[in-house]
């Protein structure tokens, strides 16, 4: 059986807390699972919990009165379930759940299912939701629906489980080799939970019971080729990016300048080479295709996405797919811009290609730019020759 969901029920009235913790273990997750509601009257003590125990979601009061602690300051009428609020936040994630007499203070935080505000004592205004526990329980429920504490307590599974075998397996064997340059052992232990956790990126979706609608045998998930969030502000080759100078403030372009070249501080390019990022739709292949599927429509479509266009260049297009924000994109090589680098702070960043298909996309650029022309062949002359010769 699984391990039962943790909810910690934080109120400085005990009898409120108790009672509250008792109604939460009835609930479950999905008919499956159990839940196991802790309650907790000290918000000192809550915070020791939060950050030593693997808490599922936090049921939490506004307002503890006359209570003081280290690390939160304030007079008798400080608000310390909003203080305890902004201080998790500070160090980890979890779903939040207001549960307090006093919603107007906290409404400006609402966010489902994220964080949630439910209101004591008070009748709903829906009719069906009953009253104040009812809506606790809905508040609850909505966060399991959402998927969030499956997600975050497989991903912290599998991050224990990937340091205890690099540990044990690795480590433990190789000391005496990485004693005497104990700087290795961070590097090697981020790049294995890197790889360990890229692997793994399909089987989180199955264990969550998301649908992919993806054929693993036939290729990746698109949102394999972008880095979400983006995480720095400097720029690198396969960012995409609008607001060019001069040009239209829609129009996406890729960085082809390579990364090595555009370091803060050590810049080498004096220009920066970008290939203009054509929306797919505006394709005829693609418009032919959406008109009209039929196996010529799709196959010509197919061509232009492999870069092998139907009596066009072939590497000319290199073909971006939709995931998260970013539109299907063509790149079209010959619709390249050169821009100071200077000029290119000014631009936004909106998408980065992830390793390696940037390094892909550069790759085909310099397949296409660097192809030399030669005079067709007469194969078939070439052909009656060696018939001739035999």
């Amino acid at each position: 059986m699984a391990d039962s969901w943790k909810i910690l029920v934080v109120d400085d009235d005990e009898i409120v807390a108790s009672t509250t913790a008792v109604f939460l273990t009835k609930i479950d997750d999905d008919g499956n699972e159990e839940t196991r509601a802790v309650a907790e009257s000290s918000f000192e003590r809550s915070l020791l919990l939060l950050r030593e125990g693997n808490v599922d979601i936090l049921v939490l009061d506004v307002r503890d009165q006359g209570m003081h602690f280290k690390g939160i300051s304030g007079d008798k009428n400080a608000d310390f379930g909003i203080d305890i609020f902004q201080e998790i936040r500070s160090q980890k994630f979890l779903p939040i759940i207001f549960y307090t007499a006093l919603p107007h203070l906290v409404t400006s935080l609402s966010n489902p299912p994220f964080v949630q505000v439910v209101s004591k004592g008070e009748r709903a205004d829906i009719d069906d939701l009953g009253d104040s526990e009812d809506r606790l329980r809905v508040a609850v429920e909505q966060v399991f629906d959402s998927g969030l504490p499956r997600l975050l307590r497989t991903i912290r599974r599998h991050i224990e489980t990937s340091t205890k075998e690099f540990m044990v397996d690795f480590i433990e064997k190789n000391w005496s080799y990485i004693d005497n340059s104990k700087a290795d052992f961070a590097y090697l232990l981020a790049r294995r939970l890197i790889v360990s956790l890229e692997a793994r990126a399909d089987a989180f979706a199955d264990e969550l019971g998301y649908s992919t609608g993806l054929d693993s045998a036939k290729g990746v998930h698109a949102t394999r080729y972008y880095i979400v969030p983006l995480t720095e502000d400097h720029h690198r080759m396969g960012d995409i990016v609008r607001g060019l100078p001069n040009i239209d403030g829609d129009s996406l372009y890729v960085i082809l300048t390579p990364s090595c070249d555009l370091v803060e501080d050590r810049v080498k390019a004096d220009n920066v080479v970008l290939a203009e990022c054509v929306p797919l739709q505006d394709f005829q292949e693609y418009k032919n295709w959406m008109k009209k599927d039929t196996g010529t429509t799709r196959k010509k479509l197919l061509s232009l996405l492999r870069s092998r266009p139907d009596k066009g260049q072939e590497d000319r297009y290199h073909y971006l797919p939709a995931a998260w924000q970013t539109p299907d994109l063509i790149v079209d090589l010959q619709r390249i811009k050169y821009i100071s680098y200077d000029r290119l702070e000014k631009c936004t960043k909106v998408a980065s290609l992830d390793s390696p298909f940037s390094e892909a996309l550069a790759n085909r650029f310099n397949r296409y730019i660097g192809r030399v022309g030669t005079p067709d062949l007469d194969f078939d002359a070439a052909l009656d020759r060696m018939r001739e010769a035999d």
